[in-house]
């Protein structure tokens, strides 16, 4: 895609009206370091819903939220998934007023001038017709953008960092709930796109995110990284992989070859590099039952195994 142009816009919409933009932070027995990766963009949006999953209430991280300023903490109790959290977010920013949710994870932080960066993308391309518009990653050290463009199309997005368009997410519907956990972003990209929307990345709006336990691995002269999960993750993973791709093979058939392929690319890292080979092999032997047998939404301890 071609550059932006130099005048780019500003906050203001087309109509020279501002626009209201809401933030959901999902949190899972959030650390010390949530606070300060909040902190990195709280003051790129009108208000943040911090949706905490915990089943105990986080009272130190929830202080420190609220001394934010525009922070609205809200404990639920108990691990309601992501999909829950992340439609408690849309629901509440609506309710709001508000035209955009920046969807965040409680490991990303922002850089400065993100949002605005992908706003200027909403309205550079094809305004009214883009669903998500999602930074670039960076999720190992001294990783930084190449591409010449400042933005692309792109088939998905990760949820942390997407800016998304309140309108297309009441054309689109909520996230799906029994997901629970991962390809909630994958399925829910994939059904906006369904539904005539694209998915654009801004080069330009950097994200730092981890994902999950990042692991060095030196092959002669060079450093690879590879990224391992708990074995209930990859119970979850498994699962719901299977589940968009019976769900989208014949509209998007080219996303679930390739997303065959990566499945077995992190089947052979798990056998190769990781440790726990055992109960993780044994997790997605599991997640992938419980997709044929149509078992969604939380991991059922009673079917064997452990609660999340």
């Amino acid at each position: 895609m071609a550059r932006l142009p130099e005048n780019s816009p500003s906050l203001a919409g087309h109509d020279g009206n501002p626009r209201r933009i809401a933030g959901v932070v999902v949190l899972y027995r959030p650390g010390e370091e949530v606070a300060a990766n909040i902190s990195s963009y709280i003051g790129q949006v009108d208000i943040l819903f911090a949706i905490d999953n915990s089943e105990k209430e986080a009272e130190r991280t929830a202080i420190r939220l609220r001394q934010l300023g525009n922070v609205i903490y809200i404990a639920n109790g108990a691990n309601l998934g992501v999909a829950r959290a992340l439609n408690m977010g849309a629901r509440l920013a609506l309710d709001e007023g508000c035209d955009f949710l920046l969807t965040m994870d409680q490991d990303s932080r922002a850089n400065p001038g993100m949002v605005k960066s992908m706003l200027e993308v909403f309205d550079a391309v094809a305004p009214g017709r883009i669903g998500i518009v999602a930074p670039f990653l960076v999720t190992r050290p001294g990783e930084k953008t190449e591409e010449e463009a400042d933005c692309q199309e792109v088939a998905t997005a990760m949820t942390s960092g997407a800016l998304l368009d309140l309108r297309a997410y009441q054309v689109a519907g909520p996230f799906l709930d029994e997901l629970f956990v991962d390809f909630v972003d994958i399925e829910y990209c994939l059904r906006l796109r369904a539904g005539g929307f694209r998915i654009i990345r801004a080069n330009r709006a950097v994200l730092e995110h981890r994902v999950g336990d990042i692991m060095r691995i030196s092959l002669v002269a060079k450093d690879i990284y590879l990224t391992s999960h708990t074995p209930l993750r990859k119970y979850y993973k498994t699962r719901n992989r299977f589940f968009v791709a019976k769900k989208y093979r014949t509209v998007f058939p080219s996303f679930c070859r390739r997303d065959r392929i990566r499945f077995a690319l992190e089947l052979m890292r798990l056998l190769f590099f990781e440790g726990d080979k055992r109960e993780k092999l044994a997790m997605m032997l599991r997640g992938y039952g419980d997709f044929r047998k149509g078992r969604m939404g939380r991991y059922d301890a009673g079917a064997g195994g452990r609660s999340p």
